[in-house]
């Protein structure tokens, strides 16, 4: 296609499809494009991703350390070289300087709308750009986001809200107020920004936009596991705080504990929270704002025990079907009772939505084959 010749764009012979948490952009960074999208170009300092129909581009670029001063400045330098026009602002994205834009330019006789993000680090700068033609930029515009949002600069980013979530709404919150958790019947006070719980539904409610665009489709169980990796990532540090609280207040002797008894504690807790549904599109409380409202569906419950189990270094995974309408969670614990097999390793079954014991089932539900098991 003649689209393919854009500014900046090299394509290579080949193609190479792009799997979810695409690593080795560079020295360390991450990315987990939309399902289907594929390389179309991998550089040393530049990688292309596309969707399957050529009309939606995520590329970024790097630039030494050493070329910048200010993420204004690279935002001035890159747009000159594209030629676009736009307005953006200032915010910190993993406490480094950088700069959100809203853009477009021409090129090739096509015009394109799209995001722009810059990133000034000690050791490189980061471009990100994010971008469709004009004609689809509206139906593309949940993609365009989501690509540019699941940028991650190193490991540990995998665990914190993305760019565009960052510039949404700053993450640590900072207009932090008193809340308050419930254990054991008893108040905790907790200080929390509950803008970012605002923050973390609309990533939700962004996602499910594009994970129903993959009903049908070959990839809808991948699509499936990137929705709910895109939410795990989003929430487990806005959780930092509250996962310790948790631990402190469930018993007197917790991190004394044996993981089973860590893992049947957490659950027993989780289960007294009221069974709601958010009546969204998404239908999905995020688990920051389930927390703190001890309440939520399944999906919900099981993604936030997850969290909490990580949290005290005890490895599980997240549970869903389908076929039931249903999600548990899977505990690599040793305990009797129910396991669900997953990529080599044995999980405890837990029932976050109804009072049993860690391991136990609805035999109506027990079919593993009719199970997904995600890793985060």
């Amino acid at each position: 296609m003649v689209r393919r010749n854009l500014i900046l764009v090299v394509l290579l012979f080949t193609t190479i499809y792009a799997s979810s948490w695409e690593a080795g952009l560079f020295t360390s960074s991450f990315i987990n494009v939309p399902e289907g999208w594929y390389v179309m170009e991998n550089k040393e300092d530049k990688v292309t991703f596309a969707d399957s129909t050529d009309s939606v581009f995520l590329q970024i670029k790097r630039y030494p350390g050493s070329a910048f001063s200010t993420a204004i400045d690279i935002y001035s330098y890159v747009s000159r070289e594209l030629g676009a026009s736009g307005e953006g602002e200032a915010f910190l994205f993993d406490t480094k300087e950088s700069y959100f834009a809203s853009i477009g330019f021409v090129s090739s006789g096509y015009r394109y709308r799209g995001y722009l993000i810059c990133i000034e680090g000690e050791t490189e700068d980061i471009v990100l750009l994010a971008f469709s033609d004009e004609d689809t930029y509206n139906a593309a515009h949940d993609f365009i986001l989501s690509s540019i949002d699941s940028f991650s600069l190193n490991e540990a980013g995998l665990k914190t809200p993305g760019p565009v979530s960052q510039f949404y709404y700053p993450w640590p919150g900072r207009d932090k107020k008193i809340s308050y958790l419930t254990i054991a019947e008893h108040e905790i006070p907790v200080f929390f920004d509950l803008n970012e719980v605002d923050a973390a539904r609309i990533l939700i409610e962004r996602e499910v936009r594009i994970l129903i665009q993959y009903t049908d489709s070959e990839l809808s169980d991948l699509a499936w596991i990137r929705y709910y990796r895109l939410i795990y990532r989003d929430n487990y540090n806005r959780l930092r705080r509250i996962a310790r609280i948790v631990n402190r207040e469930m018993a007197e002797n917790f991190e004394n504990l044996s993981q089973l008894e860590k893992s049947s504690l957490l659950l027993s807790w989780i289960q007294t929270f009221e069974y709601i549904r958010t009546g969204t599109l998404s239908d999905f409380m995020s688990p920051i704002d389930t927390v703190l409202k001890a309440a939520g569906d399944c999906d919900s419950r099981a993604l936030l025990y997850v969290i909490l189990l990580e949290y005290n270094g005890i490895d599980s995974i997240l549970m869903v079907s389908s076929e039931y309408s249903h999600s548990l969670a899977g505990v690599a614990v040793e305990g009797g009772g129910a396991h669900y097999y997953h990529d080599g390793s044995e999980y405890l079954i837990a029932e976050t939505t109804d009072n049993v014991s860690i391991g136990l089932i609805d035999r109506d539900m027990a079919d593993p084959s009719k199970w997904m098991g995600i890793t985060f």
